[in-house]
């Protein structure tokens, strides 16, 4: 049976400052978290459920 842990997870992107998306999505809020970081002007938001 394959896995579906991440259906019901919460999943989060990293916006840049233009509000383009620059990294995700992930389940992981801490990944996001270091992308986030990792440029000015960055945030991390909870992606939409599809």
């Amino acid at each position: 049976m394959p896995c579906a842990c991440n259906k019901n997870k919460t999943q989060y992107e990293v916006i840049d400052a233009s509000g383009k998306r620059v990294f995700g999505p992930t389940p992981y809020k801490t990944t996001a978290d270091a992308m986030a970081a990792r440029g000015d002007g960055r945030t991390v938001r909870e992606a939409a459920k599809k």
